[in-house]
């Protein structure tokens, strides 16, 4: 980590890398197994830079899971670096910044062991996010985006046990913002948007924050405004999350006791998902169907290119698109059922690589998306070198935030 590696210089100036040949600046804040900083400085002095700028700015924070680290090495590291590279070209007007979070994902490095350590950093990503990164993050959405509202962009990211980080941080703030004040606004998220990439984060998690989110929309409904504010993203065949996420938190979670969900008085509703505590605990977010609410896959039979097309608007044209299908059908115009590739022309030069379709589960504008990516796009449990995802994940930002696309960041 830089606080281990620069022991000749103090945390606060060899956390910061300032990239001008890729046009990015990254910072490193490293936290320890109780949730406190290693050094506070790392904070201090990335929070100063983000205060002090005065270019519209592109802040992405990043949380690396299991096995994964702040050391040069890692490739989650040079992978993010070529990300934020990546940012720059497709946003060249904005001055991008990248934070690495980094904890201690990884402790036993010998091969055969390795899996032994999942109990004790599952434990620890809790602690992580329960401590000293909750006022960081609020702390840094306030720099950001506390000023010239609108201007910057702020994309938070969590992956695999780094999402169980990011949820444990934000999930009270998401819980208190979905709920207050009680209008019937647009809700707001943290930043501009979260994503939590292949979470190891047990489904059970997040039912507060689903049962919310759907008494909200009983009891307001979701405006025709309203953007995504949180992304849950699994791949099919992630089987690192799918199989052994689920067979760890089994043998743990034996020794807890369990119920079955009963009906909601309210609604007459059947329980809540028609599921046990039992499956919800040792059942990752991202593979309970009944949460399932998107599908995200490849629009046609050709490969998918590299660059990545900027359409502010798609969501809204894809509800409105959807209406008038129903409309035409002598269905109740709810939009429900949305294509994104309905979004835009259907002349066969200007489908775009990837679909996402809405699952009829929740309404067409509600704000937590949990998406099945199809493993042709994310074909295992690792997505930082998933080129079209992440351009899809930049769509989603843009459609949060719309603002005009230059011909250059094509």
């Amino acid at each position: 980590m830089p606080c281990e590696q620069n022991q000749l210089n103090v945390c606060n100036t060899s956390n910061l890398i300032a990239n001008k040949d890729d046009g990015y600046t990254l910072g490193f804040v490293e936290i320890d197994d109780q949730g406190q900083f290693y050094e506070r400085k790392q904070a201090e002095s990335l929070l100063k830079i983000l205060k002090k700028e005065q270019q519209p700015q592109y802040v992405t924070i990043f949380v690396h899971g299991w096995h994964h680290n702040a050391k040069e090495e890692d490739i989650n590291v040079k992978r993010f670096k070529e990300n934020l590279k990546e940012t720059k070209l497709r946003n060249p007007t904005f001055k991008v910044t990248g934070i690495y979070v980094g904890w201690r994902g990884e402790t036993i490095s010998f091969p055969g062991l390795r899996l032994l350590s999942f109990w004790d950093r599952k434990l620890v990503s809790e602690e992580v996010g329960r401590n000293a990164l909750s006022d960081f993050l609020l702390r840094v959405e306030t720099a950001v985006n506390g000023k010239n509202p609108g201007q910057n962009r702020l994309l938070t990211i969590g992956h695999s046990l780094g999402a169980s980080v990011i949820f444990n941080a934000l999930h009270q703030v998401l819980l208190e913002r979905m709920t207050q004040p009680d209008n019937d606004e647009p809700r707001l998220g943290f930043g501009d948007l979260v994503v939590l990439v292949n979470p190891a984060l047990e489904a059970i998690r997040y039912t507060t924050l689903r049962e919310a989110t759907q008494r909200y929309h009983r009891e307001h409904g979701f405006k025709d405004s309203q953007n995504p504010l949180l992304i849950i993203a699994s791949s099919e065949s992630d089987t690192t999350i799918k199989d052994t996420f689920s067979l760890v938190r089994a043998l743990s979670a034996a020794f807890e006791d369990h119920m079955s969900f009963a009906a909601d008085e309210e609604t007459a509703a059947p329980p809540p998902l028609a599921l046990s505590e039992w499956e919800l605990d040792t059942t990752s977010v991202g593979h309970v169907d009944q949460f399932i609410t998107h599908r995200l896959e490849k629009s046609g039979d050709s490969e998918i290119p590299p660059s990545c097309d900027l359409n502010a608007g798609w969501l809204k044209n894809a509800v409105d698109a959807r209406k008038k299908q129903q409309r035409q059908s002598g269905e109740s115009p709810s939009g429900e059922g949305w294509l994104s590739s309905d979004a835009v022309s259907h002349n066969p030069v200007h489908q775009p690589p990837l679909q996402l379709k809405h699952l009829k589960k929740t309404s067409a504008y509600d704000p937590y998306w949990v998406i099945q990516i199809d493993k042709n796009i994310m074909p295992n449990h690792g997505f930082m070198n998933q080129k079209s995802f992440l351009c899809f994940i930049d769509q989603s930002l843009h459609e949060t935030t719309p603002y005009p696309i230059s011909a250059a960041a094509r």
